[in-house]
This record gives C-alpha cells, structure tokens and sequence, in this order.
C-alpha cells in the first residue's frame, strides 16, 4: 500500500527493542513444535531480534529490571476473547491504552507500554491487577511477575515476545483490531510505531483515587464496599461468560442481544462489543438445520441493546436460563427472594395454624367450665 511506511531491517530491529526491552544478558526461547521453553544465558543481540523476526528462533523477554519494567503483559490463557475486550474496556475507563495480540497458541496477550526510561514494576503491576479484579478476573497471569528482583528472583520470568516470523502468517503472535473482529492490523510496524505509553505520573493518580497500597505508598487499602461497587460495574455474570466461552445452540437473536447488553452494561464500547459477539457467533451450534446468526442481525441486535439502559437481565428467558449459575449474585438474589417468599407462606401458615391451637384451645376450656360440676355440686 502506498500509504504504509518503508522500513529497513535495522530499523524494525531498533522498533521492536523499543517496546519488548528488559534483561540485556539473559533471554528466553523455546520450541515451536513442541512450545517447551527454556532459558538461554546469552546477550541480547540485534542478531537475536532478527532471528526472531525472521522465525528461525523465538525470542522471550526478561521484562523486570532490578525493579522496573518497560512494559506489562496480561495471559489470557483461553481462546475466549472477552477477557481481553474487557481489559481493554476497564483499561480505557483509567485512560491505560492496552493492546491485544494473539499468542502463539490458544490464548491472547495484552500489553500495557510505559515511557522510558522504565517505571515501577510495582505501581505497574498493582494498576493492573486493580483492573483484572474489577473484571472479575483476578487469576490471569502477568508479566513480569515479581515487583523486583531478589535472590529468589534473579532473572523473573521472561514472556513470549510478539511477531515471532514463523506464526506471523498464521495470524498467530500479532496484535488485533478490537473493532474490527480482531483481525490483525494489516501493518504490524505501523500500529507499534502508534502505540501509546503510559506515564508513572498516570499511574500514580490512579493508586491514589482508587486507596491502593503499594510498597513505596502508604495509603490504606480499598473499602471492600467498593471494590464490590467496581467489580459490579465491570465484571460479567457467569451466565454471559459461559455464553461467550461456549456459544449457544438456540436463540441466537436473543441471546445476542442480552448479551450486548451485558457488554455495554460493564463499559466496553460498542464496536468492541460487535468485535466480541462476532467472534462468539462462530461458535454457535444451531439446533437441527438452522444456520448461525448473521453479520446484520449481530448489528441489529448490539444497535438495540445499545439504544437504551435495559435493567433486566432475562435470567428466566430460556436462551439464558440454561447458563444461570449458582454463583451469580442475580441466581443468589432471584433465589432468596424466591426463599424469602416461600418463608413468609409458611410464616403466615404457622401463624394461622397457631391461632387456630389457641381458639381450639378455648373452645375446650369453654366446654369444660360448662361440663364439670359448681364447687357447690362437688362438696355436696
């Protein structure tokens, strides 16, 4: 195309070290057979990167440097594509541009970039993790893994870096369009150059309006009260999860759009929410011989959702009971409301059946007082 950049390799080189930069003496590899990885005690050479650009061996970066790092990587190790959109939906919330790319086998990396020279591991880390436990996602792995390094720690762990040659081809280890389906940007180059940083000063306010505690900041932790509040407003029910991890297999159209509104209700945007249900439309299984919902009605049904504030969640419509789970604070909720009715039934059940005991019971002594013999009938 006659708008794309011309770059040299020298040049690509000197881009790609600009953003997947850590330990200088020391990297890691691994088999693209077999996906065995290991360590190789070496120096990061320019040859390394070209190697790996090239796909003859892949190259896998130390990220933590003493104690801090140039970027961090979120594992999103499933090939359900909502956990990313959702990061990257929350990332926006707090101004933190994050970039998905496809990993070399069934998962997907974000990355989070920051300026150089490098920031603190630790407010790095803990604004990420801050925004994985509003997604609801509190278990996915991150890079580095360590706030600094130690004696236990003296490397860390390194992470895959992106743009391995061999499985560029395969649309495999290159960043994603989130509003274009997640197709690959046609110009791997182009986008990294136009990749945005993000500043410690940033991460700094965030820590600091959120209450969270790191170890060069004494402020005291978050009230669970509202880490609950965040957690609501940006983590999917299980029911919407299961439905986007395992598609469905009857109506599409309904399901489609409860599930837009989920993904509007938790903040992400609207082209990203069509990204993620078009993904989620492929793995639909249509009972008998009906085909997977369209392109069109995916729009039309996202237009929808997207039109109003919908409060329902459609718990009892059968597209969706079939995924309610016991966990979810809606079941929880809907169910002892349910119990709680059930109680007051047998309550006023007990209460009724109670006075009937005590009108029985004076029926009795009222027969009694006039069946048994006057004081004066038993003395004579």
């Amino acid at each position: 195309m006659s708008g794309e950049k011309k770059r040299g390799t020298n040049e690509k080189i000197a881009l790609f070290r600009q953003f997947f930069s850590g330990l200088t003496h020391v990297y890691g590899t691994y088999d693209p057979a077999t996906g065995k990885g290991r360590q190789v005690k070496a120096p990061v050479t320019n040859n390394v990167i070209y190697r790996h650009l090239k796909g003859l061996q892949p190259f896998g970066v130390y990220l933590l440097v003493r104690d801090r790092t140039a970027a961090v990587a979120v594992d999103f190790d499933d090939p359900d594509p909502a956990g990313p959109l959702q990061f990257l939906a929350a990332g926006k919330h707090y101004g933190i541009p994050a970039y998905i790319e496809r990993s070399k086998s069934k998962g997907y990396h974000v990355w989070v970039f920051f300026e150089r020279p490098n920031i603190s591991a630790a407010k790095a880390r803990l604004v990420v993790r801050h925004i994985l436990k509003e997604i609801g996602r509190p278990d996915i792995e991150v890079f580095p893994k360590q706030d600094s390094l130690n004696a236990n720690a003296s490397f860390g762990n390194f992470i895959n870096a992106p743009l391995f040659g061999a499985f560029v081809p395969q649309g495999r280890t290159v960043f994603l369009k989130p509003e274009d389906s997640l197709e690959p940007y046609p110009n791997q180059w182009d986008f990294l150059e136009s990749a945005q940083r993000v500043t410690e000063t940033a991460l700094d306010e965030i820590i600091e309006a959120n209450q969270l505690a790191t170890a060069d900041n004494s402020a005291s932790p978050p009230d669970p009260s509202q880490a609950a509040q965040s957690a609501g407003l940006f983590g999917l029910p299980p029911c919407a999860r299961r439905m986007l991890s395992e598609g469905v297999t009857h109506e599409q159209r309904v399901a489609c759009f409860r599930l837009a509104v989920h993904l509007k209700r938790v903040g992400i945007p609207y082209d990203m929410a069509v990204a993620a249900l078009r993904v989620w439309a492929r793995k639909n299984k249509p009972n008998g011989d009906k085909r997977i919902i369209s392109d069109q009605e995916i729009l039309a049904q996202t237009s929808y959702a997207f039109a109003k504030d919908y409060r329902g969640s459609g718990c009892d419509q059968p597209a969706i009971a079939p995924f309610c789970s016991p966990t979810c604070a809606l079941f929880q909720k809907r169910n002892g409301a349910k119990n709680n009715a059930l109680q007051n039934r047998i309550t006023i059940l007990q209460k009724r059946q109670l006075q009937r005991r005590n009108r029985n019971h004076e029926t009795c002594d009222h027969l009694y007082r006039h069946t048994q013999p006057s004081q004066g009938e038993r003395e004579g």
